[in-house]
């Protein structure tokens, strides 16, 4: 888009002319960088409805010309996966594709490279293909309304498989309309609740409640999913219980598929314990936080509260570290937190987290209370940590409460107190208690099934080669003979 680029050029050109006129360090360098935020801010409320206008007349013209209908002409059994993330650190989308594949489904996973992973290799085995699309195919969602990719659209239109698979609302509307157009089914996989999400604001430097504007959008798009969607699928009992009740009155099933890893993942390489990686005594008690960092991942609180607890190493591994190390180690020193406390380090693949796990004393769970995204959440780290033998310190939420303390296999903390989690720190340190939870996670992990929780989704394309058709609310209930029904 030529208004797109226009005002990306202008952008870069603000940044270097502020970076090039006013020193780094001076009040005069921070006035001259918050000016260039608001220009950015204001180029982008003025580009942004020009874009949302031209891609939204794309797309509704797509809509409007009609076709077969969802799943009216559906045929065999390959899957596009329409994504936007980081898709080599994807656990989600890598499981639920080899889970498909393993079942004899045949999987295109299409999505746009971020700049930082042009040309990398990835490979989840056979069945499993990949198609890269230009970086610039996933602007549109990171402008609003962030659900309006044309170009992805486009490149979808040039298959005819079984069912487009859309991952997350991002790409719920392009999965919807490529179905609408080849008779395909649309699978919808919700793995947050956009609706109930917060936004990041340039005016205050933190996360802001969505607008009423924005979040009536996706919750109207939220609503079109459930209504015309072969499927929908979602990470827990508490999101899917919300949007049945909040969009359909509880008439038609949102499926659940938990993020639980497999039980004999192969990691790509050998890992040493992490006690042995970092060279640290036995007096040292290891906490690890695996996963997304950022201002909304609330880690701040756990390295100040790593002041009361001397004996405390935390370390934090994720993507892109290196843009929030100075952060993190600035936040660690006004806490008067000793320097070998913090330790920082990259992310692994998604195959590897759980090799790369082992060697803690506990894993690490928390995210800002923000909004119902991220007080539902159950994220995958959860079910990795417990896979790797690691008994839970986590946020105190209603989903990840149920699964590791009431179990017995973790403790809870406020997210936003040092006290309360130096205080739940402490408490794990004891190493009976500690021993009390590891002979726990076996039977906890049993009961979990991790096979069958990713069955459930090829149960749910196999009920939709077999009818086919949207299978109705009493179908998505389960109704399969041979008791393995479709159930949370």
């Amino acid at each position: 888009m030529t208004g797109d680029r226009t005002r990306r050029g202008l952008t870069q050109r603000l940044r270097k002319a502020v970076a090039h006129s006013f020193p780094a360090g001076s009040a005069a360098g921070q006035w001259g960088r918050k000016i260039a935020v608001a220009t950015e801010d204001a180029l982008a409320a003025f580009a942004t409805p020009a874009l949302m206008v031209w891609d939204g007349r794309q797309l509704a013209r797509a809509w409007w010309r009609g076709g077969p209908g969802i799943g009216k002409a559906a045929a065999g059994r390959t899957i596009v996966m329409l994504v936007v993330s980081q898709i080599h650190v994807d656990p989600r989308v890598r499981q639920e594709a080899q889970a498909l594949a393993a079942a004899g489904y045949e999987i295109t996973i299409m999505w746009p490279e971020l700049a930082t992973d042009i040309g990398r290799p990835i490979d989840w085995g056979d069945g499993i293909s990949f198609q890269r699309l230009p970086t610039r195919a996933g602007r549109f969602a990171y402008r609003f309304p962030g659900f309006l990719g044309t170009e992805m659209l486009a490149a979808a239109m040039a298959h005819r498989p079984f069912a487009f698979h859309g991952h997350d609302l991002t790409t719920a509307m392009v999965a919807m309309i490529a179905a609408r157009r080849t008779g395909a089914h649309a699978v919808c996989d919700f793995h947050e609740w956009f609706s109930e999400q917060v936004t990041w604001s340039n005016w205050t430097r933190s996360y802001v409640p969505l607008s009423r504007g924005r979040r009536h959008i996706n919750k109207w798009l939220e609503r079109r999913c459930l209504a015309e969607a072969s499927a929908v699928i979602t990470v827990c009992n508490s999101i899917a219980e919300e949007m049945e009740h909040a969009f359909e009155g509880g008439q038609r099933r949102v499926h659940v598929v938990r993020n639980i890893p497999e039980a004999n993942a192969e990691p790509s390489r050998a890992y040493r314990s992490l006690r042995d990686e970092l060279c640290l005594s036995d007096d040292k008690f290891i906490v690890l936080y695996q996963g997304g960092i950022g201002p909304s991942r609330a880690l701040e609180p756990v390295i100040a509260a790593l002041a009361q607890v001397p004996a405390c190493v935390l370390v934090i591994r994720g993507p892109s570290i290196a843009d929030y190390a100075a952060h993190y180690r600035q936040v660690a020193t006004s806490a008067g937190v000793n320097p070998g406390q913090l330790v920082l380090l990259p992310a692994v693949p998604s195959t590897d987290v759980v090799a790369a796990c082992r060697g803690a004393d506990a894993g690490l769970y928390t995210v800002a209370d923000l909004c119902k995204s991220f007080r539902y959440a159950l994220p995958n780290k959860i079910f990795e940590y417990m896979r790797a033998d690691l008994p839970i310190l986590t946020a105190d939420f209603p989903e990840v409460r149920g699964l590791a303390v009431d179990t017995g296999v973790g403790l809870a903390f406020d997210p936003q107190c040092p006290d309360s989690i130096a205080a739940a720190i402490s408490a794990m340190t004891d190493p009976v208690a500690r021993s009390d939870m590891r002979r726990r996670l076996p039977a906890v992990l049993a009961a979990l099934d991790a096979d069958h929780e990713w069955t459930k989704l090829v149960r749910i394309y196999d009920t939709l080669v077999r009818d086919g058709r949207r299978p109705t609310a009493a179908a998505a209930r389960g109704r399969m003979a041979d008791g393995a029904r479709i159930v949370r």
